[in-house]
């Protein structure tokens, strides 16, 4: 410290010791204006604390303004995560349903298939029924339709359209003039053929004697057995399916009345209560008295 005195010394000038200080110097703060100061400071801090705390209750709101958004997104996210698992369960339940559909269809196609090739392998060659030319006959036209019938039956025809065309390819001469008239009709709309019993009763109707049915009474009446026993049999069978209107118990009598006495007594023995019972009981005599002709030509020779 000495030799510090004595360098300031040498320069003409000695520092100035603490307590010569002038107290009134400039810069120096009086006591009222520093408890101004002071005021304004501690205002300025109150008003940030409250700047503060202000913003402090702003971000506790926006926070839990957030925290809501949170709990409701999680919600959401929750709602979507159960909806998308659902999801996924609908659509696997949907892939097993079409891979069952699909499995179920394969086998579908192999038994159609496998049946097709039954129907193509198994399908009996038919030949077609002969043509109807028109004539005026009551037995050559059910003939004729009772054929058409089986052989669209046979040929598995189910489409009423082609069984009427089929049917029409079997017609020819006065038949066929008949038709090409029908379909003029059909084309104005005097008549209407849409199925093939319309058919059948169109061509009854045109072709059918008016009196075929009374005349096949008559000849089912006056029919009697004066050959075989199975003759008649068979001559009556062929009447009776003209007149499909007759009652069962007229074509039983009828029946029984044309035999001979001899088989008429053993008939009416067997008591038949439909006409087929009595056919069998016939055939039975029938195949009887062969069997004892046959015995006795053998006892002869």
């Amino acid at each position: 410290m000495a030799s510090s005195y004595n360098l300031r010394g040498a320069k003409g000038k000695e520092p100035a010791r603490p307590e010569e200080a002038s107290p009134g110097r400039q810069g120096e703060t009086s006591p009222d204006r520093g408890q101004g100061n002071l005021e304004d400071t501690v205002n300025r801090l109150v008003a940030d604390v409250a700047t503060h705390e202000e913003a402090l209750g702003f971000a506790a709101e926006t926070f839990e303004g957030f925290k809501e958004e949170m709990k409701l997104m999680r919600e959401q996210m929750a709602e979507s995560v159960a909806l998308n698992r659902s999801l996924f369960d609908l659509v696997k339940n949907l892939q097993d349903e079409v891979a069952e559909l699909r499995a179920s269809n394969q086998r579908l196609l192999r038994i159609s298939s496998s049946s097709s090739s039954h129907k193509r392998t198994s399908r009996v060659d038919v030949q077609r029924p002969a043509k109807y030319s028109g004539r005026r006959d009551a037995r050559a036209i059910d003939n004729f339709l009772f054929q058409v019938d089986y052989y669209l039956d046979l040929q598995n025809v189910v489409e009423e359209d082609l069984k009427i065309k089929t049917a029409a390819m079997l017609l020819d001469g006065d038949a066929v003039a008949w038709w090409r008239r029908k379909m003029f009709d059909v084309e104005n709309g005097d008549c209407t053929i849409a199925t093939f019993d319309d058919f059948r009763k169109q061509l009854r109707g045109y072709f059918m004697p008016v009196d075929a049915e009374r005349q096949t009474y008559r000849m089912v009446v006056n029919l009697r057995q004066t050959g075989s026993l199975r003759e008649y049999i068979r001559a009556y069978q062929k009447l009776i399916l003209d007149v499909p209107k007759m009652p069962e118990k007229d074509k039983l009598n009828w029946f029984i009345i044309g035999l001979q006495s001899w088989a008429q007594a053993d008939v009416e023995r067997s008591d038949p209560k439909t006409l087929e019972q009595a056919y069998v009981t016939a055939e039975r005599l029938a195949d009887t008295q062969r069997k004892s002709y046959t015995e006795t030509f053998n006892e002869g020779v």
